[in-house]
């Protein structure tokens, strides 16, 4: 009897055995968690209180590795090519969404090509101004555009990241037409603002609250559904009767597509128990982060009405460039 029609049937059969060890006995080394933004930033500080406690429950050391570009492209990338055993993450986000719509013939997809393990933490994206300024509401700046269409410029962090899209649907829900000024990150983006050198920013909460605290910058809106702890005096972008931004800048775990269930299932089980964590918990709450529920099913509703919210402004804005 020939034996070439066996070998592949045995060598699939001990391919499957090997990995239902493997998922079996996970994790038997150290995990590396990417984070596609610099370090520093609110996604990192996070990812790096958070990789203490997973590592504490799963007894093997987490890694933090920054991989930041082209908007969470690089590190995402990355993480879409890496082997799908549980030893390669992505901390991803809010701009996992827009990025289909900022590059063309990708060779991956930032949502479809990854396993969601669960979602972390909800960091609110607010809109500011100079404290200088004379505006104290929004409508307020709203009013001052719209009397002398395209005169106030608004800064971000860069083209396409939550805080450029974040006044841009200010834009696409009201009719103004805020100019965009792109910076190269934040924090340049901010020093400008405290500057006086451009009139209004959006930004995550994290990376403007010290600001607002020291009396540089006032908040005029919150992203979210109901107001951060934070900044309690501060109203959502919903109580303005401003629509589509009810969701902030999530952060959640995932893992390459592929990954075994049960991997996803003890690392899932490991997020659930590090977010009870009372250093976690102090870590988001001085960034002004809410935690989220860590169920698959939740990350998963949670990427569907993001799309829903979010594809219509997408749509028709040129984010490309082409």
């Amino acid at each position: 009897m020939p034996t070439f029609s066996i070998r592949p049937m045995a060598a699939a059969a001990l391919l499957l055995l090997s990995m239902g060890v493997h998922a079996a006995d996970y994790p038997v080394q150290s995990i590396r968690v990417v984070v596609p933004f610099p370090a520093g930033g609110s996604t990192d500080l996070v990812t790096r209180a958070l990789a203490v406690e997973l590592g504490a429950v799963l007894k093997q050391s987490v890694v933090v590795d920054n991989k930041a570009g082209a908007g969470s492209l690089l590190g995402s990338e990355l993480v879409s090519k890496a082997p799908a055993d549980g030893y390669t993450l992505l901390m991803a986000g809010l701009t996992n969404v827009f990025l289909p719509y900022v590059h063309k013939n990708l060779r991956f997809h930032p949502v479809d090509d990854f396993a969601n393990i669960g979602l972390v933490a909800d960091l609110p994206n607010v809109i500011a101004v100079n404290a200088s300024m004379p505006y104290k509401k929004l409508d307020e700046l709203i009013k001052a555009e719209k009397a002398k269409p395209k005169t106030i410029n608004f800064a971000s962090a860069g083209v396409a990241t939550p805080s450029h899209l974040v006044c841009e649907m200010v834009n696409f829900q009201t009719g103004s037409q805020f100019e965009h000024v792109p910076y190269k990150g934040n924090a340049p983006a901010v020093a400008d603002l405290m500057g006086g050198h451009i009139p209004v920013m959006c930004n995550n909460l994290g990376g403007t609250l010290p600001y607002m605290n020291s009396g540089q910058i006032r908040i005029l809106a919150q992203t979210g559904k109901t107001r951060s702890a934070a900044v309690p005096d501060v109203p959502t972008f919903a109580e303005l009767g401003i629509s589509g931004l009810e969701a902030g800048l999530w952060m959640g775990l995932v893992a390459p597509k592929g990954t075994p269930a049960e991997v996803i299932k003890t690392l899932n089980a490991a997020l659930a128990k590090a977010m009870t964590s009372p250093a976690l918990k102090d870590k988001l709450q001085q960034l002004g982060a809410t935690p989220l529920p860590t169920s698959v099913s939740a990350f998963d509703d949670r990427v569907r009405q993001d799309r829903k919210a979010w594809d219509p402004m997408l749509g028709k804005l040129n984010l490309s460039g082409n």
